[in-house]
This record gives C-alpha cells, structure tokens and sequence, in this order.
C-alpha cells in the first residue's frame, strides 16, 4: 500500500492587484468625471489596497482621489460649509 503524505496548506492567492486596479480606476473617473461620486470608492480602494500589500497601488489610487477631492466642487463646498458652520459662534 502507498503512503501518502497530507498537508495543510493555504490556497494560493493570485497576483493580479485587482484591489489597486480598482483604486486607480476609481480614481480616475473621481478626477475626470462625478468626483463626489468616485472620490470616496477610489479613498476605500486604496486603503484596502495598501492593506492587501499592493503599495504603489495604493499610493497612486490615494493620489488621484485626492486630486479627484479638490476638484470636485460639490466635495469642496460640502465640506467647506461645514467647517465654516463649525467656526461660527452658534455652529457645531
């Protein structure tokens, strides 16, 4: 009778960044199209990228979300009423 060796092993994970292709991808349509829309999915994509380890990934998807973030008028003017309400005497 063969003997037969078992082991424990973890499924192996493929190499494709698929996380970091999604934060750039993201990013991209946050900079030339509705940033207020794909700003925030290219921000968790990107975090979740730099998790999993896919560091250029990550960094490139923070970038153009940020850069998507500063070019999103409605973005700018929420956050910005915000922190003027805030600011003032009766505010926050």
């Amino acid at each position: 009778m063969a003997k037969h060796e078992l082991r424990l092993s973890r499924p192996q994970q493929p190499d494709t960044p698929v996380t970091g292709w999604l934060a750039v991808g993201f990013g991209l349509l946050a900079v030339f199209t509705v940033g207020w829309l794909f700003t925030p999915f290219a921000f968790v994509f990107s975090i979740l990228a730099l998790v999993f380890g896919q560091i250029s990934w990550g960094i490139a998807g923070m970038v153009l979300a940020l850069i998507g973030f500063f070019t999103s008028i409605p973005l700018l003017l929420f956050f910005g009423l915000g922190a003027i309400a805030a600011a003032l005497p009766w505010g926050g």
